[in-house]
């Protein structure tokens, strides 16, 4: 039998929008349920379609989930209420989890979130204790200072042959521009402010769309949120793509928190051959067996109980489908 899907409407003005998956009557029972949120403001279904590939997947295990649109994105409307950006979000995902467990009658939900929603998902795992299992998908990360060096030196060496990597280089779009229009009197004022060192951030790196009014979030935040929830007995599965650079040595991509003891409990998995919105079909089908694979073990440690959900927490990766030097970043 097929899985079947049906649209919800939830929330407090009934405009948030999203997608359940129920496993088919024949499938194995897995006992929790799976929320996937939004990637950025980009529509529920995720980087190519990643949230419905997710959901069908872990319906064949026995696994629900609610993929939906936070408010103002995608089919969820404005909400009509007075709350700040973060909080909005936090009260669109509990109110996921609200319509979530009158459903399907499950109180115990894994959360999957890719880049912003995978913050999302650290920020509902520590406000509602429904949350027994988080997936942050290249969230957050805290690289040391000889990562962002090794970075430099691989973009640069790169630079003349990689006309992408050329694209995304502020002071090198402007140099073009200015060539391309020099009689151009904003092209002329972009250069000469870039050769003044008066230019605007223009790397994605270092923004961020909540800097204006947010407290700063380092690596002691993050590890202490960790601890958190790892000592409520939450499952938590951090990956990182190749999006900041190609290797993770020693989990670099978290370095600042070497020497907390929760980098050691949680899973961890740098993917050296997959992209931030995982462009490559075969990168998609073993990021969702990792998911499926990791969703059934929360499932079977929240089932035995305190001994099975410890042995969720070791810090190690599960089975890795490849035996690839550097696959797994321990």
């Amino acid at each position: 039998m097929s899985t079947e899907e049906s649209v919800v409407s939830f929330g407090p003005d009934q405009t948030l929008i999203g997608i359940v998956t129920t496993p088919p009557a024949d499938a194995p029972h897995a006992g929790i349920g799976c929320l996937l949120l939004n990637t950025g403001v980009n529509h529920r279904i995720g980087p190519r379609r990643i949230n419905v590939k997710a959901a069908r997947k872990l319906a064949a295990s026995g696994v629900p989930s609610l993929r939906f649109d936070m408010t103002g994105i995608g089919d969820s409307k404005a909400s009509s209420g007075r709350e700040d950006y973060r909080q909005q979000q936090l009260s669109d995902m509990r109110a996921a989890l609200d319509q979530f467990q009158a459903s399907t009658g499950l109180s115990r939900f894994v959360v999957f979130g890719v880049c912003t929603g995978a913050a999302n998902a650290l920020t509902l795992a520590l406000a509602d204790a429904r949350v027994v299992g988080v997936l942050m998908f290249d969230g957050h990360i805290f690289p040391d200072k000889l990562m962002r060096l090794e970075r430099k030196l691989r973009r640069w060496l790169a630079f003349p042959f990689n006309r992408s990597l050329r694209g995304t280089y502020g002071p090198w779009r402007d140099f073009t521009g200015w060539l391309r229009a020099p009689l151009d009197a904003a092209a002329r004022a972009r250069l000469a402010a870039r050769l003044r060192g008066q230019a605007g951030v223009s790397d994605a790196e270092g923004t961020d769309i909540f800097a204006e009014g947010a407290r700063h979030y380092g690596p002691d935040d993050f590890a202490g949120d960790l601890q958190t929830l790892l000592d409520r007995g939450v499952d938590i599965y951090v990956m990182h793509s190749a999006m900041l650079n190609v290797v993770d040595r020693n989990r670099n991509l978290l370095a600042q928190l070497r020497g907390h003891p929760a980098l050691e409990r949680i899973r961890y998995r740098f993917w050296p051959d997959v992209d931030h919105t995982l462009t490559l079909v075969d990168a998609q089908h073993r990021l969702l067996q990792a998911l499926d694979q990791w969703a059934g073990e929360v499932a079977t440690a929240q089932r035995t109980g305190p001994a099975g959900a410890t042995r969720g927490r070791t810090g190690l990766p599960p089975r890795a489908p490849s035996s690839k030097p550097g696959t797994v970043g321990v």
